[in-house]
């Protein structure tokens, strides 16, 4: 595979494609409200954003969120409230209703400064949803989504019975590719993997980001031996994808699997496949470990 190169773009190239995709606005107003963490490219993006236009960023954020102009001066304000009002209502509904529901909420009802509530488009508002469950790099789920799925997977299959295996991996020696190549090639080989990893999964599996250079995947209805078929083959498929670099890119996976009828808790399994991973990165990298199979009684 030869090496990808990021296409540079001048600054105002960046700003303008920015401002002309709405599903980057979004991600970028999600990040601001704490759900989603920005990677080192968008942080320096919207650094420069807020350089060159100051508070009137912020006019941009609340015209994201609801398609009205506000003053910059007066906007920086109402964004400092919106996100604590967001703040209250999680306590008193003990639930969080959003950055979008926390501002035409606060807006309508508290500030007076909008008559109704603004219906958004049923695009974006999926466009939403979907930014906010997911990593701002590679698109895949992030940690907080993953743990998520994993419980609701782990108490569909107590309900339903069926096998389902916790696959999780690691880049070898990453921390090498960032200090000799830099950031930017980093985040080229952790997109490339994420490419990689969504092309073996099936439709049903769950793909996420778990943080860095760690990735897990959810294989319902997948044994133990059909889950280190997975496993190995994405290995190998990592390991040939990156053979005509000029560094090597291989992975080191661990596999924790939850048999039929066994209720299992979602952090317990979660450690037992990071436990295999480890021993995997501990006894030499770029393989495959994994639990024995539960010996049947006689």
């Amino acid at each position: 595979m030869q090496k990808m190169q990021p296409v540079k773009k001048t600054h105002q190239e960046e700003l303008a494609d920015i401002m002309a995709n709405a599903e980057l606005d979004i991600r970028f107003v999600i990040a601001l409200a704490g759900d989603r963490t920005l990677n080192a490219r968008e942080r320096d993006i919207l650094q420069r954003m807020y350089d060159e236009r100051g508070e009137g960023l912020y006019s941009d954020i609340l015209s994201v969120l609801t398609h009205r102009s506000f003053p910059p001066k007066q906007a920086r304000h109402l964004w400092d409230e919106i996100t604590e009002h967001r703040k209250t209502l999680r306590t008193k509904l003990n639930r969080d209703v959003g950055i979008s529901v926390a501002a035409h909420d606060y807006l309508t009802n508290i500030a007076g400064l909008m008559a109704a509530v603004g219906i958004v488009e049923e695009s974006k508002m999926s466009s939403l949803a979907s930014v906010a469950t997911r990593d701002g790099l590679t698109g895949l789920f992030d940690q907080t989504s993953f743990k998520h799925r994993l419980k609701e997977e782990l108490e569909r299959q107590f309900r339903y019975g069926g096998p389902l295996s916790l696959v999780m991996f690691d880049l070898d020696k990453f921390k090498s590719i960032n200090d000799t190549y830099g950031h930017s090639e980093g985040d080229i080989v952790l997109k490339n993997i994420s490419d990689i990893l969504v092309r073996q999964a099936r439709r049903i599996d769950t793909t996420a980001r778990y943080g860095g250079e760690e990735f897990a995947v959810i294989l319902p209805e997948v044994d133990l031996k059909a889950a280190f078929i997975f496993a190995e083959r994405l290995r190998q498929k990592v390991m040939e994808s990156f053979q005509d670099n000029p560094y090597p890119v291989t992975i080191s996976v661990g596999i924790a699997t939850n048999p039929t009828d066994s209720a299992e808790n979602a952090d317990n399994l979660i450690r037992r496949a990071d436990e295999q991973l480890y021993k995997a990165k501990n006894s030499g990298r770029n393989r495959v470990c994994l639990e024995e199979e539960p010996k049947k009684e006689a």
